[in-house]
């Protein structure tokens, strides 16, 4: 921490003057966990394990993805999943070039977005090609379940452990959820309770646009879901959308039936009131098991390991009235970072909820979004991106952070 920081900080009343008092990390982290008590669509609540993430709704999962769309939307998505439009008109990015002489001593060529005519179409196509997919939705399956069927709703992501636990009523009827994703895999892992348990899974065909939920959900034809194989516990889906194809693979423990309702709309059902699965997502057919237990307590450790690791700020004991907002806004800050904004390459400015700018990043989101990792002390997240000439730290180098407990 700079002693220009230190100084403003203590001033504010938000860091003691001693250093030496350990930070309850735990404390800390949970009482920030999000608790939400209703149907809003600004308030969705992701998992994820920074390379892939999944933005639930008040349900835990993604039941109700059209409702969602005009908020935080319902995403599931990673930065391997991307998706081009044919492109039948065959357009070269070189007819989106204009020269232009910024003094340099010489012209210099750039991509441009004319506003008529083959160039203007041409910028378009490269402009939205490629775009990032949204790999599907996984919801609860009650037929006819609107959200103002959702009763005394309570919601809670648990950021120590990196679930998320919901529980409602549907029609008098107590459902429970969690929700956590593995920290190595592609994979979401579920829990649900209720009566006649059943969940879908419901694929979208992509919108290419600049700026939405990335869910076409009325062109079926378009695109295939195909079962590859099945057996009493398992299944998996080939997802196929033009020259872009990747793996659905379901696992669950329970007795329970998976059927096609209709075109890339799929459901499992539980022949009791309990399901517990996971599903992973993967560019290619997945070979390793999953379960739910597996994934909760890998999810666990992950993350328990990430909290206690890397710098810690502790507001509570601050005399202004604006310090509880900021430390849940850093707390908040960080979770949401490492979810979505910790793997090869940075997101879009929307992390990996929705499509902002087509899903591609600004060279700029190297900074916000992959520079506070040394920063608090998380270095060892970077360790995975090949910087030609630069060799990961050694162990005993503990923390690069300019920040330590406060």
């Amino acid at each position: 921490m700079t002693n220009r920081l230190r100084y403003v900080l203590l001033l504010s009343g938000c860091i003691a003057l001693s250093s030496n008092a350990a930070i309850n990390r735990k404390t800390l982290v949970t009482r920030n966990n999000p608790t939400i008590t209703s149907v809003d669509t600004m308030a969705s609540l992701s998992v994820g394990n920074g390379g892939f993430a999944v933005t639930t709704d008040i349900t835990g999962l993604q039941t109700f993805p059209e409702y969602y769309k005009n908020g935080v939307p319902l995403g599931t998505q990673s930065e391997w999943g991307w998706h081009s439009f044919d492109n039948p008109e065959e357009y070269r990015i070189e007819e989106s070039y204009k020269m232009y002489d910024f003094g340099h001593g010489h012209r210099e060529l750039y991509a441009t977005q004319p506003k008529s005519g083959r160039a203007k179409e041409a910028a378009d196509w490269y402009r939205c090609n490629p775009h990032r997919l949204h790999l599907g939705c996984i919801g609860l399956e009650i037929e006819g379940l609107k959200p103002n069927d959702i009763q005394e709703p309570r919601q809670t992501l648990d950021m120590w452990n990196g679930i998320i636990s919901s529980k409602f009523l549907v029609h008098g009827t107590t459902f429970s959820v969690q929700t956590v994703c593995h920290p190595k895999r592609d994979m979401i892992g579920g829990q649900v309770k209720g009566k006649n348990v059943a969940i879908n899974l419901r694929f979208p065909y992509p919108t290419g646009g600049h700026s939405d939920d990335a869910c076409n959900w009325n062109a079926n034809d378009k695109h295939q879901t195909e079962l590859v194989s099945e057996s009493a516990h398992e299944a998996v889906m080939k997802r196929t959308i033009g020259k872009t194809v990747y793996y659905v693979t379901l696992h669950w423990k329970e007795q329970a039936k998976l059927k096609e309702k209709k075109q890339n709309y799929w459901v499992l059902s539980s022949t009791s009131n309990y399901l517990t699965y996971t599903c992973e997502f993967s560019p290619t057919p997945s070979t390793q098991e999953g379960s739910w237990e597996a994934t909760a307590e890998a999810s666990a450790h992950y993350w328990n390991n990430f909290w206690n690791q890397g710098a810690a700020v502790d507001f509570s004991k601050c005399t202004d009235p604006r310090a509880q907002e900021l430390e849940r806004r850093v707390v908040l800050s960080q979770w949401l970072l490492a979810i979505q904004c910790a793997a090869d390459t940075p997101p879009q400015e929307t992390g990996l909820t929705y499509n902002s700018w087509f899903g591609k990043f600004h060279m700029e989101m190297i900074w916000w979004h992959q520079a506070w990792l040394p920063l608090w002390g998380h270095y060892k997240l970077m360790d995975h991106v090949q910087w030609e000439g630069l060799q990961p730290l050694p162990d005993n180098v503990k923390s690069m952070s300019c920040l330590h407990e406060y």
